[in-house]
């Protein structure tokens, strides 16, 4: 392996400045919290946890090592009595040196190429905006037919499925949702060195145009997923229908990214059709808090936000009891009371349980979440018989 020669002066300075750079828009939460074991909970703007750093060979159990500082980006381990910034942890985590720390960083938050005449590959993927920020091109574009667009997200799901998967379930299994969970709703992941080999597959599979109207490629001939390689699909029947996608970077925003067009189903439509009639099903928020359930035994399906939820959806969930979860901040409350009249004006009913939490923080905070949570349903399904 050769060897890193060290950077002559003019570099070294333009690669402080871009640490610098980094250091003013990195999440300093999101980046450690990739990294550090899925029971690890922030206390403020503090957190203190096992030691991930592979040099350090820590056994991954005793008492919590490393203490980080979220407002300021600093670590020290206590047991190994080394420290220093959000650089340095990134250095150590991959085994790289300070030079390709910074820059592998920049392309993540992507500032690669900023004060440059060529735009960064991260710019030359972004989505197509007109001068207004809105999204640009679009309006001249036909949408794809619900086949077509059923053809490229299968085909772009199956080239991501054949990179390396590793960084994508290991955000996933932070957040207490396993391999098994993950394959089973097709969630699937492209690292970002494979950007380009995953972008030359869509390419050769269809037509500019095409992909472009399925909103995957912008006007530059660029996939569009280049921060977001997290894909959770929407399918139907077995078939996916539909794409978003997250970003598992710190300071990366907006955190999810899509495919044209409008939300197409619930999220996890199809498990509705594995129940039998009367089972208790739950409608929660967003693909993690439905994968979390998934993980522990309790069916569910998602909403894309609180107020997503579709009148014309009502119809599968009818035979099933369902318990909404929502998240416990104001727009959940709001959108818990709309459903329920939304449901009463069906001749259906909702059930409702208030957690803490959402529903991923309660499941992870919580060794006891899935008795609670079953004892809460049961409550929350006999108050409203009790109703009734």
């Amino acid at each position: 392996m050769p060897v890193e020669s060290p950077p002559d002066a003019a570099t070294r300075e333009r690669l402080l400045t871009l640490r610098d750079t980094i250091k003013r828009v990195i999440n300093y939460r999101t980046f450690y919290l990739r990294y550090c074991p899925p029971n690890a909970h922030p206390a403020g703007n503090r957190l203190q946890t096992l030691c991930p750093i592979p040099a350090h060979a820590h056994s991954g159990t005793g008492h919590p090592s490393l203490s980080i500082d979220l407002t300021r980006g600093l670590f020290h381990c206590f047991s190994r009595d080394e420290g220093g910034d959000a650089i340095r942890f990134y250095e150590l985590m991959h085994g790289v040196k300070f030079a390709r720390a910074v820059r592998e960083l920049a392309r993540e938050l992507g500032l690669a190429g900023r004060g440059r005449d060529v735009p960064s590959l991260a710019q030359r993927a972004a989505p197509d905006v007109d001068e207004g920020g809105a999204s640009s091109g679009e309006a001249e574009l036909e949408p794809l037919t619900a086949e077509q667009l059923g053809v490229v997200c299968e085909t772009l799901l199956a080239a991501c499925r054949a990179e390396d998967q590793s960084e994508g379930l290991g955000y996933l299994a932070r957040r207490g949702i396993d391999a098994g969970t993950a394959a089973r709703a097709g969630v699937v992941y492209f690292p970002r060195r494979a950007y380009r080999r995953v972008m030359r597959k869509m390419q050769s599979a269809f037509p500019l145009e095409e992909l472009r109207r399925s909103g995957l490629f912008n006007a530059r001939a660029h996939l569009t997923f280049y921060r977001h390689r997290l894909l959770f699909p929407f399918r139907v029947e077995g078939r996916a229908i539909y794409l978003q996608a997250r970003t598992t970077a710190a300071g990366v925003e907006p955190r999810w990214h899509n495919m044209r067009g409008v939300v197409p189903s619930l999220y996890n439509v199809d498990c509705l059709n594995e129940l039998a009639s009367g089972s208790v099903v739950y409608l929660v928020e967003g693909f993690t808090d439905t994968l979390t359930l998934l993980a522990h035994g309790f069916p569910a399906v998602g909403l894309v936000g609180a107020g997503g939820l579709k009148e014309e959806w009502l119809a599968p969930l009818g035979r099933c009891r369902t318990v909404a979860a929502l998240d416990p901040d104001a727009a959940g409350r709001r959108a818990a009371e709309r459903y329920a009249e939304l449901f009463a004006a069906r001749g259906l009913a909702l059930a409702r349980i208030t957690l803490p939490a959402d529903v991923n923080d309660f499941f992870r905070q919580r060794p006891s979440a899935a008795l609670e949570f079953a004892l809460l349903t049961e409550a929350a399904i006999e108050g409203m018989k009790d109703e009734g």
